[in-house]
């Protein structure tokens, strides 16, 4: 069984210490191991994860499937370099992983050490700040962002949206999270009636319930899955929706990946490690100011795939 952390410690978390709209404290707990569960099978954080990536894009690693040809892993690696004063590890693949990001190619050629040594820094404390600084910078803080700016307040919303952050991109275009928030938006061209959440949106100008906004965005995402309606996620939020556990305060009754209905619960925590009880960004010392603008852009423009679910819930969480 998967140890048990106090809410206490989850609530102090925060990759950035930057105050952000959106998801925080357990809500924010749940939605992390929600989103962890879909992506590898298990609700922790998985910084030691490194595989081939099944849609072509070179190997995913990290706690956001982080990829050698969508440019993100490269991010990390040279978030890593400005904490470390940049000869470590990763220095010798440093050419390699440049034109991968660059040319966003898929091959893995010449890479055959950038798992191992990934795997090698699982509990490296400098490591796990380089891999939150551009979650946080690419996924979350963008995903909750947009949340602001549509005047979201439900839990369950906040969460979708980071959700699809992480699977396919927190960026503008079609398919990633900001496509799919235009292409939902401009089927809104009247009031839409309905709705019990208590949070009206105004979209174009028209009012629409809350909960009736996430099902059609939920609905408008389905079309750029695989598997359309029975994509886990979409399945999953669709379920959590069907109980109206609008608002999250400790426990989420959710489906897991084969469909069947579990706990997810503040009880457990997203963290991994006993001891990693505050901002691991603390360890880079000088280097901290730097991180931010050392992060690319460009990468949060490039739609993310969400790595097959392999898992089950663990125990801790179900029943």
């Amino acid at each position: 069984m998967l140890a048990s952390f106090p809410a206490a410690i989850v609530s102090a978390f925060l990759f950035s210490g930057v105050a952000q709209a959106g998801l925080s404290d357990c809500p924010k707990n749940l939605a992390f191991q929600l989103t962890n569960v879909f992506q590898v099978g298990q609700i922790k954080f998985q910084y030691s994860n490194c595989e081939k990536d099944d849609g072509g894009h070179g190997y995913a690693a990290g706690i956001a499937n982080f990829c050698t040809g969508t440019g993100d892993a490269w991010d990390v690696v040279q978030t890593y370099h400005n904490i470390t004063g940049g000869n470590d590890e990763f220095t010798k693949l440093d050419s390699v992983l440049a034109d991968r990001a660059k040319s966003g190619s898929g091959s893995t050629s010449g890479l055959s050490e950038f798992c191992p040594i990934w795997q090698s820094l699982a509990t490296n404390q400098r490591f796990w700040s380089a891999q939150g600084s551009v979650f946080e910078k690419l996924y979350f803080n963008p995903s909750q962002k947009w949340a602001d700016d549509l005047g979201l307040k439900l839990s369950v919303s906040q969460a979708a949206l980071y959700d699809t952050a992480i699977s396919r991109g927190a960026s503008n275009s079609t398919g990633s999270l900001g496509g799919i928030i235009k292409a939902t938006n401009k089927k809104i061209t009247a009031d839409v009636s309905g709705g019990d959440s208590n949070s009206t949106l105004k979209i174009n100008g028209h009012s629409i319930d809350e909960i009736k906004w996430l099902g059609k965005f939920l609905d408008v995402r389905a079309n750029y899955e695989d598997e359309g309606q029975s994509n886990v996620h979409i399945k999953s939020f669709k379920y959590i929706i069907k109980l109206k556990e609008y608002n999250w305060e400790h426990e989420i009754e959710v489906l897991n990946n084969q469909g069947k209905p579990g706990n997810v619960t503040c009880d457990n925590s997203y963290l991994p490690y006993p001891d990693q009880k505050t901002n691991p960004l603390a360890t880079c010392g000088s280097n901290c100011s730097g991180i931010e603008s050392s992060i690319t852009s460009a990468s949060s423009s490039v739609s993310r795939i969400s790595i097959a679910a392999i898992g089950v819930f663990v125990a801790s969480m179900l029943f």
